[in-house]
């Protein structure tokens, strides 16, 4: 009965206000409420139930908030006394559901109540209805977001999820450093899970937007697997964005080996996987999706020039053009450069170990590369092929060599195991 009758009476409140009061009103009721800082979740709540009583939307209570906030507001007077007197029971009410009620919110109270000529006897018969309200809602809190009749003590909402820590309604505060990855209520399948693991975040929160709720969780740089985590179970939600030290990015440009990574954990041995291995598509890097594969018909064995030596200048060696192989590794490395499995000391290992020149033989770890056609770059090769009875001549273009077997390969993962420190696989698991 009495929560009946209170919200009778918040309801009446409207009345002894002119059109343009209600905006100023809850300027005055915020502003008292962050006068020693931030808002505890209990004011934020009660900072909603004034707005509701008020029948005020959500775009004048962020034009109200904007004027409080400013940094440059002082309270200021609604039209009617009615109107003032009730702005100050709530501001006397916002204050008494302080955990700890401060000597800056009671002055700026008292110096208001004296400018409406309220005597010290009325104020004390405000401030002691405001305590009656207070306990009126000691055994129960009322949602920010949904507005439902929740416990006290609760942490979230259990109809809508919304976080009791938030004490801001409208937006989510981006971390200046760390990961944060924001999302929209959904009813997706993996929904829950995805909140689950949000709440647990270092740090966790919620707001109202177009009456939906968004979450805010967010995580130092070092705790990049909690986000990949949370990162996976959103993957297939449409309403998410992801944040690094405050810089928004392309989803697919944080996360884009999510897919990638799900499968390597799949595998029978995740570490072989991303060497190709398993999937009969070997690769140097340690990254499949570098698909620059060491298999004879990789194009990037192409990239470079051959050069005449010898005294008659009568010897074909191959120039491998590094600069070109790495820029076309950084592309297709690009969109999974936040893999925590990618290791790019061993990619620039790798590189730094491949033959700079190539000299092809009958019976080397290398072998020209055979092009349909003669074209820019390429050299004619004629090879003398022998036998008991015959002999012929193989003439055909050239435009790089291609490796024969995994003989090159073994020596340069070796020398680039070392190079980079690898330890938790041995070469020969990779070339064997």
């Amino acid at each position: 009965m009495a929560n009946l009758e209170l919200t009778a009476e918040l309801k009446l409140r409207g009345m002894y206000l002119s059109e343009d009061d209600p905006t100023t009103y809850l300027a005055n009721a915020i502003f008292v409420a962050h006068a020693d800082g931030g808002i505890s979740p209990k004011m934020a709540a009660a900072l909603q139930e004034i707005r509701n009583s008020l029948g005020v939307t959500k775009p004048a209570y962020e034009l109200a908030a904007k004027r409080a906030l400013s940094g440059a507001y002082s309270l200021k007077i609604v039209s009617t006394f009615a109107g003032q007197v009730n702005n100050i029971a709530d501001m006397l009410y916002l204050s008494a559901i302080s955990d700890n009620i401060s000597t800056t919110k009671i002055d700026l109270i008292y110096k208001f109540s004296k400018s409406i000529a309220l005597s010290d006897e009325q104020i004390r018969a405000l401030t002691k209805d405001a305590i009656n309200r207070r306990d009126l809602r000691s055994a129960s809190e009322i949602c920010p977001a949904c507005h439902s009749q929740i416990s006290a003590d609760s942490r979230f909402c259990p109809k809508c999820g919304f976080s009791l820590a938030s004490t801001n309604l409208s937006e989510l505060e981006i971390p200046a450093v760390g990961y944060a990855i924001e999302f929209c209520e959904s009813t997706s399948a993996t929904f829950a899970s995805a909140l689950s693991a949000a709440q647990k975040a270092q740090s966790f929160s919620s707001c109202q937007r177009n009456k939906k709720t968004w979450y805010l969780a967010s995580w130092p740089e070092n705790a990049f697997s909690d986000v990949v985590h949370l990162a996976g179970l959103l993957n297939g939600l449409k309403n998410k964005k992801c944040y690094l030290n405050t810089r928004e990015l392309d989803w697919s440009e944080l996360f884009g080996f999510i897919w990638c990574a799900g499968e390597r954990g799949k595998a029978y041995s995740p570490v072989e996987y991303c060497f190709g291995k398993s999937n009969r598509q070997l690769n140097p890097w340690g990254c499949i999706q570098a698909h620059m594969d060491w298999t004879e018909w990789a194009k990037w064995f192409s990239y470079g020039h051959f050069e005449k030596q010898g005294a008659f200048r009568s010897t074909q060696v191959w120039t491998f053009d590094k600069d070109r192989i790495r820029h076309e590794l950084m592309i297709q490395l690009q969109r999974f450069r936040y893999c925590p499995h990618l290791r790019m000391s061993l990619v620039e290992a790798v590189l730094k170990e491949l033959p700079d020149r190539v000299k092809v033989s009958d019976n080397g770890a290398w072998r020209y590369n055979r092009a349909y056609e003669e074209a820019p770059g390429s050299i004619k090769v004629v090879e003398v092929k022998k036998s008991a009875d015959y002999e012929y001549r193989d003439e055909y273009f050239a435009d790089g060599v291609r490796p024969r077997g995994t003989q090159a390969l073994s020596e340069i993962i070796m020398r680039a195991f070392t190079a980079a420190g690898i330890t938790d696989l041995q070469p020969a698991a990779i070339t064997d």
